[in-house]
């Protein structure tokens, strides 16, 4: 982890930081008050060595700083201790080595002796007491040892007398008897011997009583120990710091291993780092009271921006790549997938898209209900059965109580409903098939991709069930060419991103990213609305006209032939529905389901189509003068088709440079559908 991401969990945590950090300060605060003050006295004494100019009292020198660690050892010994102790009633030796510590002072030959009591008379009396104990321990040690070898050199000097006595007896002896010469010499050479070393010990024992005299003890008292005026413990301030030093590093490595320990998934950031793809859009977590307004918002200014901004990310992300076929699906269900697939829907139709929404899930669909169709119309389980026939079997007969196009040539028309947005068809999940992946990996659904490709629309969003546990959205993202992840952002888990993010990577669908759903709104996570859209419906629905009238200007015969066509609508409809209906539908089919109330109109002949064809010939006609057939519907295929209109190489070199900063046509109508007109609230001058 990196530094940033270290303060994120910090910040993220930062409450448990300061729970730790108050708790185990208060509690060092509360300990602290408890404790029984104790007061501390010391004694400092001193250990001295006297030199001379012999080389033996300068090594006597230099063991004094060992000496002075020796002795401060010694006086906290237990035999001082017990001494002390058996003076004070009620006082055991091991109770007051808990309360008595030596510390040597660095590069002196001092040391301090203190002692902690409750009572601060007690404390300085026990120190002293403590001191002269072991200055008369270490006397009597002295004067024993003294006493010993003076016992040793006077044993030494009584038995080289004796032996003097003997040999000077045995040399008076000879003398007078035999007056052996040889033998005489041997014992004065003995005696001679023996009286140097008769000497060496008087010298000895004289030594001794001078260096006793001399030094006498090495310790003395520097410093009597006197009553301390205040308590030396508890100390408040350093207990309460070092407890709040002690929660804050315990708070951060709390934080820290819940934060391994985590598996949610509570922010856009690490969705984003988890997923690998960009978060498109966040969809705020609506109030009890506007449950209302999740699907189809009109008044939730939050709602209505965050899939204002889906749909414009997803227009970004189809500059170089266009994004027709959309799979929106979710880790596990219950993520809200359905909600946001319908409103992203909704507002691409808004835009003036020729919007196509598919409830690609046969388990458990909702698409149905949020649009007020009933569970027994026929849908995409019913067309694909359809599209396994022959394409020379007529449909099978779907009873319905909704009106159904009658338009010859799109064999999916009975399976498309128009809803009450424009430029937006929906098809339900229909009958609930007992094998779903089977029908969504057939060659029939292959072939209905194929078909939906003759339909004049924009974009095709599926519905598609959740990835874990289920077959369905994998095989469908393998037919499709993009795919939308949605995100419960209150129940999501670091593993189900993970496994969905495998999973979507293992069918070669290009993922364009991610939805934050129900993201709970704090203080300061979004910033003031201080613009607002002049007339969003409206500006939308305009859109929405001008795509249609920019239609028409690209295919003049196909829109002359459809006016044609078309019956004369009530007055005051063209006003209210300005887009154009999708190709693969016939306008008439297309009034029928739009809620208009018109009675349904007979198809065109043959003879009609041949005369508006005829009176359109000089919009469309050739070089030679004759007309040049209707063009074919686009197609929503995967790859970027040419402008119907695209002018050949000679009108390129003849028609101007678009300026700069200006890409070409799809960009221009991107500005112009994404952005509607807007008029700050906030007087001219203010940022």
């Amino acid at each position: 982890m990196t530094i940033a991401q270290y303060a994120a969990v910090l910040a993220k945590r930062w409450w448990l930081v300061a729970i730790c950090c108050v708790a185990v300060g208060s509690g060092a605060l509360i300990a602290s008050k408890l404790m029984t003050p104790l007061y501390q006295a010391s004694v400092l004494m001193q250990v001295t060595v006297r030199t001379g100019n012999n080389l033996a009292d300068y090594n006597n020198l230099l063991a004094s700083d060992q000496l002075v660690d020796t002795e401060a050892m010694l006086i906290t010994s237990q035999p001082v201790l017990t001494e002390v102790a058996s003076h004070y009633p009620g006082l055991s030796a091991s109770a007051l080595a808990s309360r008595v510590s030596a510390t040597t002072e660095t590069n002196t030959q001092l040391f301090k002796v203190s002692v902690l009591d409750e009572s601060p008379t007690r404390a300085a009396a026990l120190a002293n007491d403590i001191a002269q104990t072991f200055i008369k321990q270490q006397d009597a040690a002295i004067q024993q040892d003294n006493q010993r070898s003076q016992q040793q050199l006077q044993q030494e000097l009584s038995s080289t007398e004796q032996q003097i006595n003997s040999v000077s007896n045995q040399i008076t002896k000879i003398e007078s008897t035999t007056s052996d010469q040889q033998q005489i010499s041997v014992l004065q050479s003995r005696l001679k011997a023996l009286q140097d070393r008769y000497s060496q010990l008087q010298d000895a024992l004289v030594q001794l009583e001078l260096t006793e005299a001399e030094n006498g003890n090495i310790l003395r008292i520097v410093q009597q120990a006197t009553p301390p005026t205040s308590p030396s413990q508890p100390r408040v301030l350093l207990n309460v710091g070092a407890g709040l030093v002690t929660g804050l590093l315990i708070g951060v490595l709390l934080a820290l291993l819940l934060e391994q320990l985590d598996t949610r998934v509570r922010t856009g950031e690490l969705l984003a780092q988890l997923f690998g793809y960009p978060v498109l859009a966040t969809v705020w977590r609506v109030r009890s009271s506007e449950e209302k307004e999740v699907f189809n918002p009109k008044e939730h200014a939050g709602l209505i921006e965050s899939y204002r901004i889906l749909r414009t990310n997803i227009g970004f992300c189809s500059i170089d790549t266009p994004v027709n076929y959309l799979l929106i699906t979710s880790s596990v269900p219950g993520e809200g997938k359905s909600t946001v697939a319908a409103n992203l829907a909704i507002f691409m139709a808004k835009a003036g898209k020729r919007t196509l929404l598919v409830d690609a899930d046969m388990r458990r669909p909702m698409l149905h209900r949020l649009f007020g169709i009933s569970a027994a119309e026929a849908g995409l389980s019913s067309a694909i059965m359809a599209m396994s026939q022959s394409s020379t079997t007529p449909l099978p007969s779907v009873s319905s109580s909704r009106k159904r196009p009658t338009e010859q040539g799109g064999i999916l028309d009975s399976f498309l409903y128009e809803t009450s947005t424009a430029n937006l068809w929906l098809m339900p999940a229909g009958h609930l098939p007992p094998n779903p992946p089977e029908l969504l990996d057939s060659q029939a659904m292959r072939n209905l991709l194929s078909n939906l490709a003759d339909y004049y629309f924009d974009i095709v969003i599926f519905d598609a069930p959740p990835l874990l546990g289920l077959a369905d959205a994998s095989i469908l993202a393998s037919r499709v060419d993009s795919a939308l992840l949605v995100v419960d952002i209150t129940r999501a888990r670091k593993e189900h991103i993970r496994q969905a993010r495998a999973l979507l990577r293992q069918t070669g669908v290009r993922i364009i990213g991610c939805v934050v759903n129900k993201q709970q709104q704090q203080r300061g996570s979004i910033t003031p609305y201080y613009y607002q859209a002049a007339g969003d419906e409206q500006s939308e629905q305009s859109g929405a006209a001008l795509a249609s009238s920019r239609w028409g200007q690209d295919h003049p015969q196909a829109a002359l032939a459809e006016r044609e066509l078309s019956p004369a609508l009530p007055r005051g409809v063209s006003q209210l529905s300005p887009t154009p209906q999708p190709r693969g539908l016939a306008a008439t089919a297309s009034q029928q389901r739009s809620g208009l109330g018109q009675p349904p109109t007979e198809p065109a002949t043959p003879a009609q189509v041949q005369r508006v064809m005829t009176s359109t010939a000089g919009v469309g006609s050739g070089a030679d003068g004759k007309s040049s057939p209707v063009p074919a519907r686009p197609r929503l295929t995967r790859e970027r088709l040419a402008s119907p209109n695209a002018p050949t190489a000679g009108e390129a070199a003849e028609s101007p440079a678009p300026p700069p900063g200006q890409r070409g046509s799809d960009i221009t109508d991107l500005k112009t559908l994404e952005m509607p007109s807007i008029e700050p609230h906030r007087q001219r001058g203010e940022r």
